[in-house]
């Protein structure tokens, strides 16, 4: 199970050809490979799907679990329409800027900056995460952002993928419900108002990225969630499971499979919980691991 951002992605939009042909040689080794994201799966990079070394996708946190040979969805767990509406209304005070996925759709308003919504500005987001303290930080993601903007066109021209002035008028029309919802809050101590303001309302779970971004599902729906339901249907128990992550969404993972292996650019609360760290993104941690262990 592999997270994408900052696990086998790096500044959004590159995946090294190392980890590319270790997922490959793990899969041809008979390992069942998923994705294991944040990100709905119209917005998970074009080159980890088209490199058919996936076979799976849990994706929107744990909301959908999808077969990826025929598209066909295993599991979906959304939010209910009326909850989703609440939930904008409560936050409303923050000045919050929302996405929201809807099945195929990903919506995202143009005044959010979402990790999410595209490669350069993940990456400047998150320069401490790759190399913390040091002067040349900024040096090495712009190296690696130059050295993956021939992937930007693939990984975010996508017609699933859409900015909008509001994402109102999509919840309304949402009938069987949402996904997921996210929104970034300008101010970071809104932010963990915000957070447990919906915690302690008790329909949703919260997922705080960074300092002023809300990861929101249905309560109870998480990433170790979603990989339950796929271990449920490849009729695998806990400790057939390995995953991979670095971030806070990552964390219910932990419980879900036999093995957790946290990046070397994880935050400490990951690494806290995990049995391995593996090397960093930049250094392509999960080839790394796969090679030494699985191969």
């Amino acid at each position: 199970m592999f997270d994408l951002d900052d696990t086998i992605v790096q500044a959004g939009s590159y995946v090294s050809q190392r980890v590319l042909r270790a997922l490959g040689q793990a899969r041809a080794a008979g390992y069942v490979l998923s994705v294991a994201s944040g990100r709905a799966l119209c917005s998970v990079h074009k080159g980890v799907l088209e490199s058919g070394a996936m076979d799976y996708a849990v994706c929107s946190n744990g909301s959908t679990v999808t077969r990826l040979e025929d598209g066909k969805v295993l599991c979906r767990q959304p939010m209910l329409r009326e909850d989703c509406l609440e939930c904008h209304e409560l936050l409303a005070p923050y000045g919050a800027a929302w996405n929201a996925f809807l099945g195929n759709m990903a919506y995202f308003e143009w005044k959010g900056a979402s990790y999410m919504l595209t490669g350069r500005t993940g990456a400047l987001a998150r320069t401490r995460r790759y190399d913390e303290g040091r002067k040349d930080a900024v040096r090495k993601v712009a190296r690696t952002i130059r050295r993956g903007m021939r992937y930007v066109r693939l990984s975010f021209t996508n017609k699933g993928h859409k900015q909008v002035m509001s994402i109102l008028p999509y919840i309304k029309g949402a009938e069987d419900g949402v996904d997921k919802m996210g929104c970034t809050i300008p101010k970071a101590s809104d932010c963990q108002k915000a957070a447990q303001l919906l915690a302690t309302d008790g329909r949703f779970e919260v997922i705080r990225m960074g300092q002023t971004e809300l990861e929101i599902t249905a309560r109870g729906v998480t990433k170790g969630m979603g990989v339950r339901k796929l271990l449920e249907h490849l009729n695998l128990g806990t400790g057939d499971a390995v995953a991979f992550g670095d971030g806070a969404n990552d964390l219910p993972l932990a419980s879900a499979v036999g093995c957790f292996v946290a990046m070397g650019n994880a935050e400490d609360a990951v690494k806290a919980q995990a049995d391995f760290v593996c090397p960093s993104v930049a250094e392509d941690g999960v080839a790394a691991w796969i090679e030494q262990h699985l191969l």
